[in-house]
């Protein structure tokens, strides 16, 4: 029981769609296939993303208990030391990345790894580390061959 002014547009609605379905996307929208990690909180210039390989971590990673993103004491003076290092250097910066194990289903790692990232985060600030200067990135357990495959974070040193 279609309405009749809905049923007149249908032909014109039907050719708009197939119109659209030929057009490509605008350039602004695209994105290099290098570009294709986004960083949280903030512009990418002068990060490296931590797949090319490049990076060295800045501390040992820390290791998460399973579903779990709050920072135990162990992590606290990790982070504590790293943040005393780095405060030495305030142009230093740093790319906080969190990884979660590949049986876990795919939104709910990319979820925790983010969070887990955001922490580790929140706590630099908090101990004295300029906010601009950290860059989060949550790969769930979709990352490089090369990285971690586990529920950690690697605090990475950006050159």
């Amino acid at each position: 029981m279609m309405n009749a002014a809905i049923r007149s547009c249908l032909p014109a609605l039907s050719l708009l769609l197939a119109s659209c379905s030929s057009m490509s996307m605008p350039s602004f929208l695209r994105s290099p296939a290098s570009e294709a990690v986004v960083f949280a909180l903030g512009p990418r210039e002068g990060y490296t993303s931590p797949l090319n390989g490049s990076l060295k971590p800045a501390c040992p990673a820390l290791v998460f208990d399973r579903a779990d993103f709050k920072l135990t004491e162990t992590h606290q003076q990790t982070l504590h030391s790293l943040a005393q290092e780095m405060s030495k250097n305030k142009k230093a910066r740093l790319l906080v990345a969190g990884y979660a194990p590949p049986n876990l289903p795919q939104d709910h790692a990319r979820s925790i790894s983010e969070r887990r990232a955001l922490a580790v985060r929140q706590r630099l600030i908090e101990l004295g580390l300029e906010a601009a200067n950290i860059q989060t990135v949550g790969f769930g357990n979709d990352f490089s061959p090369t990285g971690p495959s586990s529920d950690v974070v690697v605090v990475y040193r950006q050159n």
